[in-house]
C-alpha cells in the first residue's frame, strides 16, 4: 500500500512540476509579446521616420516572431506538396511580401490603440494562444495570436512563433487558404504567384 502511495505522490509532484513549467513558459511568452508590442508602438510614434522607414523597421521587428514559411505552407494546403523547391521559395517570398503590405496598411490606420492580454491558453505542449483586446476610444477588437514551438530553433527566430492570427474569430490563415483554394479551382499555382507578384 505504501508503494502505491509513493507512486501517486510522485505522479502528483511530476504533474505539478509540468504545470509550473507551462506557467513559466506562458509568462515568458506574454512578456516577450508585450515587449514587442511596445517596441512597435515606439516605432509608429516616431514622427521623424518616413512611412517607408517606419514600415521597414516594424517588419524587421516583427519578423523574428512569425513563422511565415509555415503560414505559406498551410495557406496552400495539399498544393504545397506539388511545388518544386524553386516555386516553394518563390511562393514563401511572395506570401511574406503580402503579409508585410497587409500589416503596413493596418499601421496606417493606427490611432493610439492599446493591446491588453486577457488570457493565455495552452491546448498542447507546443501550442499557445495569447488572447487579447485591441482597445480604442470607440471600439474593442478580440484578437488571438496563435503560437507554435518548432522542434528546433531557427537562427534569427524566436523560440515560439506565430502561425495564425484571429481577428473577431476570423482566422487570417483560413481566409487566405479559402481565397487561394477558390483561385486554384480555375487557375494554376503559377497564375496565383503571378497575381501575388502584381500586388507587391
Amino acid at each position: 500500500m505504501k508503494h502505491i502511495y509513493k507512486k501517486i505522490l510522485a505522479l502528483c509532484v511530476m504533474m505539478l512540476f509540468v504545470q509550473n513549467l507551462a506557467a513559466d513558459e506562458q509568462s515568458d511568452l506574454k512578456n516577450r509579446f508585450l515587449d514587442k508590442i511596445n517596441e512597435v508602438i515606439l516605432i509608429v510614434e516616431n514622427k521623424k521616420l518616413s512611412k517607408d522607414d517606419r514600415n521597414h523597421n516594424i517588419v524587421k521587428s516583427l519578423t523574428p516572431m512569425f513563422d511565415f514559411e509555415l503560414m505559406a505552407k498551410l495557406s496552400l494546403g495539399n498544393t504545397w506538396k506539388e511545388l518544386s523547391k524553386e516555386n516553394a521559395n518563390r511562393f514563401v517570398d511572395l506570401y511574406v511580401e503580402r503579409m508585410k503590405h497587409s500589416y503596413s496598411a493596418k499601421i496606417d490606420a493606427y490611432e493610439n490603440e492599446k493591446v491588453e492580454v486577457k488570457k493565455i491558453e495552452q491546448p498542447q505542449a507546443n501550442r499557445i494562444a495569447i488572447i487579447t483586446d485591441l482597445v480604442s476610444k470607440e471600439d474593442t477588437l478580440d484578437i488571438v495570436y496563435k503560437y507554435h514551438k518548432p522542434n528546433s530553433k531557427e537562427a534569427g527566430k524566436d523560440e515560439w512563433l506565430i502561425y495564425d492570427v484571429e481577428i473577431l474569430g476570423i482566422s487570417i490563415l483560413k481566409t487566405d487558404r479559402a481565397q487561394f483554394k477558390e483561385f486554384l479551382r480555375t487557375k494554376s499555382i503559377i497564375d496565383l504567384m503571378d497575381a501575388l507578384a502584381k500586388q507587391s
